[in-house]
């Protein structure tokens, strides 16, 4: 059962690979520690699903989950979610989405910790920060190369090789022309002497 996957995961690119790599990264920070501090005399901590930016944690959760679920239904034999020319648009829009709301929960955060003196931001938001902007970096490399495969396909460019026309090979029954024949040989030189002088 875990051969196809593996299989599939040793032929990705490596933009592939990188790209689902930010991916799981950016999900494992949301239950790392996002802020912490002393509340009311308690040292307390919570993660990307707790405290005031909980809706934004679970948010980012469920757009990364779809985003790695674009990739791996197909590999373990599940239907398709996203069409193969239009997985990229998507993958782009949902990375880049995630990133600016990862981005909205920092300065809400950062805010806080100003106005709070027992408060102060833990490394689990700069973790799914850095996750998500390598995501979404590989996955406008990846639309990129889309795009300029598809404006490739549209024109014809000098720099390609020219595919290669193979002979027709006579049928069987099908008479064969003979070669030209060859041209004949010069005539001999003329004589172009004016009122016959020796």
């Amino acid at each position: 059962m875990l051969e196809r996957p593996i299989r599939v995961l040793k032929a990705m690119e490596i933009e592939e690979k990188i790209l689902h790599a930010g991916i799981l990264i950016c999900l494992l920070s949301l239950f790392l520690p996002w802020i912490g501090g002393q509340w009311y005399g308690n040292a307390q901590q919570w993660n990307g699903f707790g405290f005031y930016t909980g809706y934004v944690g679970h948010m980012v959760f469920l757009l990364q989950i779809y985003e790695l679920t674009i990739t791996l239904s197909p590999v373990l034999g599940g239907p398709i979610v996203v069409r193969k020319e239009h997985r990229n648009p998507v993958r782009l829009f949902i990375s880049s989405t995630s990133l600016i709301l990862l981005f909205a929960a920092f300065t809400i955060l950062l805010r806080l910790t100003s106005e709070l003196s027992g408060a102060e931001i833990r490394f689990g938001i700069y973790v799914g920060i850095v996750g998500s902007a390598l995501n979404t970096l590989y996955v406008f490399l990846k639309y990129q190369e889309q795009r300029k495969n598809e404006v490739r396909q549209l024109f014809h460019h000098p720099d390609e090789q020219q595919p290669i026309v193979k002979k027709q090979i006579a049928a069987p029954f099908e008479e064969e022309v003979p070669p030209p024949p060859p041209p004949p040989p010069p005539g001999p030189a003329e004589d172009h002497q004016l009122f016959g002088r020796p």
